[in-house]
C-alpha cells in the first residue's frame, strides 16, 4: 500500500509505502509527482518503507516509467531501518539528480528537516 503522507505540499512529497504494492497505486503516485514537476520544476521526495515491499509485476513497470523524472529530484530522503535501504540508496544516487540520503526510523522528523532544507 502506499500512502501520502500529510507533510506532502508543494515541491515536498512524502509516501509511506507498507506491504503490497499494486500498480495503481504507483500511478496515483505518478501522477502526483509529475504534477508537482510540472508545477514546480524540481521536487523534494521522501519515502518511508519500515521494511522492502512486495510489489506487482505492473508496478513495477510503471515505478521504471518515472526513471526519466528522476533528474527533477532535489533531495531523496529513505527513511528506513532496514539495512537493505543503505545500500539501494546508494545505487539511487546514480539515477538521482540530486543529493540521496538514508535515514532511520527513530530519525523520520529529521528526514523532513533535511527534505525541507
Amino acid at each position: 500500500m502506499i500512502r501520502r503522507l500529510e507533510e506532502s505540499s508543494g515541491n515536498l512529497l512524502g509516501w509511506e509505502v507498507t506491504g503490497n504494492v499494486t500498480e495503481e497505486e504507483v500511478q496515483t503516485l505518478s501522477e502526483e509527482f509529475k504534477a508537482a514537476i510540472a508545477e514546480h520544476g524540481k521536487v523534494r521526495v521522501l519515502v518511508r518503507m519500515r521494511r522492502l515491499p512486495r510489489m506487482e509485476l505492473g508496478a513495477w513497470v510503471e515505478d521504471f516509467k518515472l526513471t526519466p523524472y528522476a533528474k527533477d529530484v532535489e533531495r531523496y530522503a529513505i527513511v528506513s531501518d532496514s539495512n537493505l535501504f543503505e545500500w539501494t540508496s546508494k545505487i539511487a544516487e546514480a539515477f538521482i539528480g540530486g543529493e540521496v540520503r538514508r535515514f532511520e526510523d527513530s530519525r523520520y522528523e529529521e528526514a523532513w528537516r533535511w527534505v525541507r532544507s
